[in-house]
């Protein structure tokens, strides 16, 4: 490895770093800085019918969970925590997050990654099907197709989904299904508008692709179109995709929150907004640092993709540090 390289990986993985850590910074002080407080929210919510509380069993509670202390003792102990792996104790359960988590977390994942599997293939034989020939008909009729597919709200498309697949069809179950027949469906319903984003960005740089003057002279020496297209067009345009596909993650793990609640499955994203409402605010914290590390992961080994897929940038590398 040259030392432009390893320069560059290093940077690279110190913006790992730096997101995770923004992410934490601003997650714990937008959730323990607010003026509400979550052990009166818990009491509230275990005393229901039973009588209120007394300030001894308030104050016992905010010492159980730190929330006597200082905020910035709670900010660093916290850190520590994670750091330790030991994101904390649910307000609200009283259960471990770790555990809490790796309950419904597989799920999630599950969907998150067959979104990703459908979406990533789908826009990629869409935009070459498309962009074929600049010209053609079907680029006409295909090339506002994306955009069209990405303004409809992902609750409705999932909704559309249920109606003809499960109520009409009977092919898939409505809701709470397991293993592949349960998967499926909010997966589609998860993948249809990031492969819409997808194909439409390829389809762009495409068509700028085509119009290179390197495209003209590669067909004046005789090479097939096809030759032509799939080895030097299509190459040249995966940069802006690998980019946004890394970026999409983001997108898709916001997006199965919706998705989860549409299709009544388990996951981080239903978890996520029922913690959200009882303010319980160690398990938002563990989700937004968890999502934060794996888009900080993905969107590296993108970047460490880029040299692979454009070597004019490991020649800028080697005539920098020559």
């Amino acid at each position: 490895m040259s030392r432009s390289t390893a320069v560059y990986v290093l940077r690279r993985c110190g913006y790992f770093v730096v997101v995770v850590f923004s992410v934490y910074t601003l997650s714990f002080f937008l959730l323990y800085a607010l003026p509400s407080d979550p052990v009166a929210l818990m009491l509230e919510r275990r005393s229901a019918g039973a009588g209120g509380s007394t300030s001894e069993q308030v104050e016992a509670l905010r010492a159980q969970y730190g929330l006597d202390q200082p905020l910035l003792v709670r900010y660093v102990e916290t850190l520590g925590q994670l750091l330790g792996g030991d994101p904390g104790t649910s307000f609200q359960s009283g259960k471990p997050v770790p555990e809490i988590l790796a309950a419904v977390a597989p799920n999630t994942l599950a969907l998150a990654g067959g979104g990703l599997v459908i979406a990533i293939p789908l826009s990629v034989a869409l935009a070459l099907m498309t962009s074929w020939r600049r010209d053609s008909v079907l680029h006409r009729t295909l090339v506002n197709a994306p955009a069209l597919i990405a303004a409809v709200p992902a609750f409705w498309l999932g909704l559309l989904l249920l109606q003809l697949f499960s109520f009409t069809l009977g092919w898939v179950p409505s809701a709470g299904g397991t293993g592949l027949s349960g998967l499926v469906l909010p997966a589609v319903a998860l993948a249809l508008p990031v492969s819409a984003s997808l194909t439409a960005v390829l389809v762009r740089s495409l068509d700028d692709v085509q119009g290179a003057s390197f495209v003209e002279l590669l067909r004046a020496r005789g090479l097939p179109w096809s030759r032509v297209y799939l080895t030097h067009v299509a190459r040249n345009a995966l940069l802006p995709f690998v980019t946004l596909a890394g970026l999409t993650v983001g997108g898709v793990l916001v997006g199965t929150v919706i998705t989860e609640t549409v299709f009544a499955r388990a996951g981080l994203g239903r978890l996520l907004a029922s913690s959200v409402e009882t303010q319980d605010a160690p398990v938002i914290l563990a989700i937004a640092v968890l999502a934060a590390m794996l888009f900080a992961a993905v969107n590296l080994a993108v970047d460490l993709l880029y040299p692979v897929l454009d070597p004019r940038m490991r020649h800028r590398g080697s005539g920098a540090s020559a």
